[in-house]
């Protein structure tokens, strides 16, 4: 397990919000909320039957549920029995704007 305070390793701001997001890796989806969210990453909280040790996998922001989802590749940086978190791996121009708009003021 990782230290919970751990420094922040993020060089962008960083917005606390509740959106929806659905993590997919292989066959399996979890329907989860982002913690915070930055340009470059995301933190979500663990479900119970999540896989932890996921290091690679797609997620989609539900930008508007039930009409409006982007889908962002993301490698796994950290995780705990409560959080995970994950940095994007090369979003499009358009992703990136979306990001940093929903991180300055969405």
């Amino acid at each position: 397990m990782i230290a919970k305070n751990r420094p922040n390793r993020r060089n962008a701001s960083r917005r606390h919000m509740n959106m929806p997001v659905t993590k997919q890796s292989g066959d399996e989806n979890f329907d989860c909320w982002i913690s915070d969210i930055s340009p470059t990453g995301v933190r979500i909280p663990r479900l119970s039957g999540d896989i932890g040790s996921v290091k690679i996998c797609n997620l989609e922001l539900h930008l508007v549920p039930g009409s409006i989802s982007t889908v962002v590749a993301a490698r796994q940086v950290w995780h705990d029995e409560d959080f995970e978190a994950f940095e994007f791996i090369d979003p499009s121009f358009a992703q990136q704007a979306i990001l940093e708009r929903m991180a300055d003021n969405y």
